[in-house]
């Protein structure tokens, strides 16, 4: 259709609708001869004739039937553009890639989400579970438009555009037996002695740290006995007694056979849920900002 100017689109339509060329011209506020000369050019164009005129009727040809559906499709997409280019300008319309580590599932983020999707029906989400590191390398590379991820409290990622968008304590997760060979109110020295599970510090380094050091301000010095990337496999190595594990508070919405949470000690560190982006920020990017209930 690019050889067709809408113009000469919406002619031939109006002509097949009425099948007149004094109604057509009429209509369109033209001259008749104005109506058949470009008729005339268009069937030209085409190599074939689009009407069968005669003294007493006007009808479609079979080429120009076949013309009639696809020439309307184009046109209403033709004449729809300057709006979606002002949708898409002011961040109503396009696609918002957003990247989240798996932790951030289990907490408001899906009201978050649900809440913007039917705020801006014209704006696909397309997500993706990442790590930190992950988030990192797309965003720099223009493969995503926002993250969320896990950073200890006061620690926002460096490098990037963000906002603090939730804060939740952490809590222990620990096997069942653990739980009951330490009572209810296990000692401090006691806990920390136990056998630790943890995430990988090349996907979150600053929560890896944040945890670690912890340990060493009460004087214990520990490694990791076993690591998983995913927040829902630490749970399930606790599950088999592999240890105890940090994990976000919301992460207690995981519920598991021989898991049993408890609050972190006192003076444990906590975790931040960042929004991250590149600056400047697209228009449905900054939709998506505006939208969540950030804090500072």
């Amino acid at each position: 259709m690019e050889s067709i100017d809408p113009q000469t689109a919406r002619l031939f339509l109006v002509l097949a609708e009425e099948l007149h060329f004094g109604r057509a011209a009429e209509r369109l506020g033209w001259r008749q001869p104005q109506v058949s000369k470009t008729l005339q050019a268009l069937e030209a164009r085409c190599g074939v004739a689009l009407l069968e005129r005669s003294s007493r009727r006007v009808r479609l040809t079979a080429a120009g039937q076949a013309l009639r559906e696809p020439l309307a499709e184009w046109l209403r997409q033709a004449e729809a553009l300057p709006q979606l280019a002002r949708a898409a300008a002011s961040g109503l319309q396009g696609r918002l890639r957003v990247g989240l580590v798996s932790p951030a599932g289990f907490g408001p983020l899906p009201q978050w989400l649900r809440s913007f999707r039917d705020a801006h029906p014209g704006v696909e989400l397309v997500l993706r579970e990442a790590t930190l590191d992950l988030q990192l390398q797309a965003l720099q590379a223009g493969q995503m438009d926002v993250g969320l991820v896990l950073q200890p409290a006061g620690a926002p990622p460096l490098g990037l555009a963000h906002q603090r968008v939730a804060s939740e304590p952490f809590v222990l997760a620990l096997p069942s037996a653990m739980c009951e060979r330490l009572g209810e109110r296990p000692v401090l020295a006691e806990l920390l002695a136990q056998p630790l599970v943890l995430f990988p510090r090349e996907i979150a380094p600053a929560l890896h740290d944040a945890v670690l050091d912890f340990y060493r301000s009460q004087g214990v010095q520990v490694q990791p006995v076993q690591r998983a990337v995913q927040m829902a496999t630490l749970i399930h190595l606790v599950s088999a007694d592999f240890g105890l594990a940090w994990v976000p508070a919301s992460l207690q919405a995981l519920q598991r056979d021989g898991v049993v949470y408890r609050p972190a000690p006192r003076g444990a560190p906590a975790c931040e849920t960042w929004l991250i982006w590149q600056e400047p920020a697209a228009p449905v990017v900054q939709r998506f900002i505006d939208h969540l209930p950030l804090r500072r």
